[in-house]
């Protein structure tokens, strides 16, 4: 009876616990990301790659990061999306990268080919975290000389929302893989009106 109780307990406490405090288990999460992990995994955003780890130094795939932005959109898998014609899409997850493409979120990197296991790009991030949040800078005006025009207006919207900043001084880094834990801190950032205080370490996004 005691043990019946206890459990009875312990469970109502768990009940209790925010939310963010049940989805904080990953062992490989530090300081750093738990806020911005905790928020996307809460939201149904996105889950760890096992029971213990969320993969926080794993450079992204494309078609993982597909998969969350449809999620942040609103899209789900039940959706009647126009067929996007990319023929390296995985069935079980056409749904995303259609419903991305239809919408102008996410391009494929040719007409037939998305480039789902190929790792996403610092510029690519920055432009779907742009596009899916609405983000629109009010100058052009940006120290980076790596930075392709296409690109700037999305790079431009980032900084002055305080999502992000550069590698350094002078390059933001355009062409740099992003792990799935800096996808997470852009996310939460978007979504917490621009959580990046300074001082930051430059390395982590």
């Amino acid at each position: 009876m005691f043990k019946k109780s206890l459990l009875l307990l312990s469970l109502a406490i768990v009940a209790l616990l925010p939310i963010n405090s049940v989805f904080a288990a990953f062992s490989d999460v530090n300081d750093t990301y738990k806020p911005a992990v905790d928020h996307i995994v809460s939201k149904g955003y996105a889950q760890g790659i096992s029971e213990t780890q969320f993969g926080i130094s794993n450079e992204i795939k494309r078609i993982d990061a597909a998969v969350m932005i449809a999620r942040v959109n609103g899209f789900t898998p039940e959706g009647d999306y126009p067929q996007a014609g990319f023929t390296d899409v995985p069935e079980n997850r056409q749904w995303a990268v259609n419903a991305l493409a239809a919408n102008g979120i996410m391009n494929g990197l040719s007409t037939k080919t998305f480039g789902s296991y190929q790792s996403m790009s610092r510029e690519q991030m920055a432009k779907v975290i742009a596009l899916t949040y609405d983000l629109t800078a009010t100058s052009m005006d940006i120290p980076f000389t790596d930075v392709l025009s296409t690109v700037k207006p999305y790079v431009a919207a980032l900084l002055e929302s305080n999502i992000t900043q550069g590698k350094t001084a002078t390059e933001f880094g355009s062409k740099a893989n992003i792990t799935r834990g800096e996808f997470a801190l852009f996310i939460y950032r978007a979504e917490t009106a621009g959580s990046l205080t300074p001082p930051e370490v430059i390395s982590v996004d």
